[in-house]
């Protein structure tokens, strides 16, 4: 019995972690959970639930769902006192408005810290020392306990993030200021990009990478390796020991033969040299003429997304640095890319190079970049035509009208799916959102998203045109696999989406989809942005 209730806890877990509380509260239930006042295993998942929806909610619902989540949580560290549960209680009555029983528990915190019965690693103690003594409103306590728990463990940034995404919220709620934490924040993530032709001498641009590099502490670098400034940056990157994370338009033997070959064999040879290097490769469509510069503007969303993402998980900054243009509104796909980054509101720093070297604009392709978005309307893969009927004619009139303002490009049935595209993530995200809320009452539904290439081709049957593309497929795989109330997306996707919206949702890694000789993609749940 005692392991099946441990399998039950981690299953709801992990469909909270996916955004799918409704999923996770009806799994509470059928598991008998919503009884149990003895678990303490229980009572804390019950309160991560609670807070999960807590913060996802405004003014006095916000309060009442942390009040309650600070109960569960009170209710398990009485059964079983430990850390945990007593600091995540004291953070909920804060938010819950009870500033004294948020003091009581703080210090409750600290007795047991002191006591020295918790089985926690030096880090988490004295992460959780710092917690309880900014509640306790000793914010230089706060901050040496802060500083003690980061030199425990100077490279365990997620944990940094984690500590410092909570004492952020107890500082919003207290109306005191932030930027205390701001030292202790990991480093910055990078996006950089630029043109392929460098001066012959590029000692003292190399000495302006390397500068702004130090003085914006840059530990991750997210970028194409194409001949010029980009695999000077790269090189710049690996010499400090960053990560260089590489996201390529097309297969690496491809982006060779595009985009580095034909600047000479010495480009080659530190290509390589900087590959082998790299912490991670993707490769995203294709360096065929028609489709290269659609692949090149889709890579450049998803490192500019990846960097925004690693900033967002580590509770840092991304900023971005290009090598090239003298403005945003030069020719060329760095300045293109720099004006995304630039409308989305993040810092950035260019680095102009002389006019003769500026690139021409790029020519017209047809081939276009593509969000799709799967929608199981059904749920499920039976054949009862008089089950599949009653239920599109309940869905589709508040479909229609969750549409009306964002309407797709193309629309297309699959099974029982369909299959929205539109022109940009963003869209792509409303229309989820728009369909999610407009049919939150007919019960639970699943939405995936992905981002690709598309070409425009006439339909030899209708004789119209039609989108033909392998990002409809992978929506659709990415839906069979999605959790029922869930909202999953392709990295690509989650990625594009951050590029360019700065404020569009909440993505959280939740796992893998498999492909046969390909590599696997990796898996977002999108959720709203936290209210805090």
């Amino acid at each position: 019995m005692p392991s099946r209730m441990t399998a039950n806890v981690l299953a709801i877990t992990a469909q909270a972690r996916a955004g799918a509380l409704d999923r996770a509260w009806q799994m509470f239930r059928d598991a008998g959970f919503d009884r149990v006042a003895d678990d303490p295993a229980v009572l804390s998942l019950k309160g991560r639930l609670l807070k999960d929806e807590a913060l996802l909610l405004a003014g006095e619902a916000r309060r009442e769902h942390a009040r309650a989540a600070a109960a569960a949580y009170a209710a398990a560290a009485q059964l079983a006192p430990a850390p945990y549960p007593l600091i995540n209680a004291a953070t909920l009555a804060l938010i819950a408005g009870d500033v004294p029983g948020s003091y009581s528990l703080a210090a409750d915190v600290e007795e047991l810290l002191q006591a020295g019965i918790a089985d926690e690693t030096p880090y988490w103690l004295a992460a959780t020392e710092a917690e309880a003594r900014l509640l306790s409103g000793d914010v230089a306590g706060a901050e040496a306990a802060l500083a003690r728990a980061i030199a425990e463990a100077p490279h365990a940034w997620e944990d940094h993030a984690s500590t410092l995404r909570q004492l952020g919220v107890i500082l919003a709620e207290q109306g005191a200021s932030a930027d205390w934490l701001r030292p202790y924040r990991p480093p910055c993530s990078l996006h950089f990009a630029g043109h392929l032709r460098l001066p012959e001498d590029v000692g003292a641009l190399t000495d302006s990478i390397d500068a702004l590099l130090n003085s914006e502490r840059v530990a991750f670098g997210y970028g194409a390796l194409a001949a010029g400034a980009d695999l000077l940056i790269a090189e710049r990157l690996i010499a400090r020991r960053a990560e260089v994370h590489v996201v390529l338009p097309g297969t690496v033997s491809e982006f060779v033969e595009r985009s580095v070959r034909p600047h000479g064999h010495r480009w080659v040879r530190r290509f390589e040299a900087a590959l082998a290097e790299a912490a991670s490769v993707h490769e995203l469509g294709e360096a065929s003429p028609e489709a290269f510069m659609p692949s090149v503007r889709l890579a450049d969303l998803v490192a500019m997304g990846r960097a925004t993402l690693q900033a967002g998980l580590l509770q840092s900054e991304a900023v971005q640095l290009l090598v090239g243009p003298g403005a945003l509104d030069d020719a060329g796909q760095s300045a293109h890319a720099g004006a995304l980054w630039h409308r989305a509101g993040r810092r950035q720093h260019l680095l102009p190079l002389p006019v003769s070297a500026s690139p021409q604009p790029p020519a017209p392709s047809r081939v276009q970049i593509l969000a799709v978005l799967a929608v199981d309307l059904l749920g499920g893969e039976g054949e009862d035509y008089s089950a599949l009927e009653r239920d599109l004619a309940c869905r589709l009139p508040a479909l229609h009208r969750a549409l009306a303002e964002t309407p797709p490009a193309v629309a297309r049935w699959s099974a029982q799916r369909l299959l929205l595209g539109f022109s940009a993530a963003g869209a792509a995200w409303e229309a989820a959102r728009s369909i999610g809320a407009a049919l939150a009452s007919t019960g639970p539904l699943r939405q995936a998203l992905h981002i690709g290439l598309a070409m425009p081709v006439r339909d030899p049957v209708t004789g119209g045109a039609v989108l033909l593309g392998s990002s409809f497929d992978l929506a659709e795989r990415i839906l069979g696999v999605t959790a029922a109330g869930a909202t999953f997306a392709s990295e690509a996707f989650a990625a594009s989406l951050a590029a360019c919206e700065a404020d569009a949702g909440r993505a959280e890694l939740v796992g893998e989809l498999g492909l046969v000789g390909q590599a696997p993609v990796a898996l977002y749940a999108m959720r709203p942005r936290l209210i805090r």
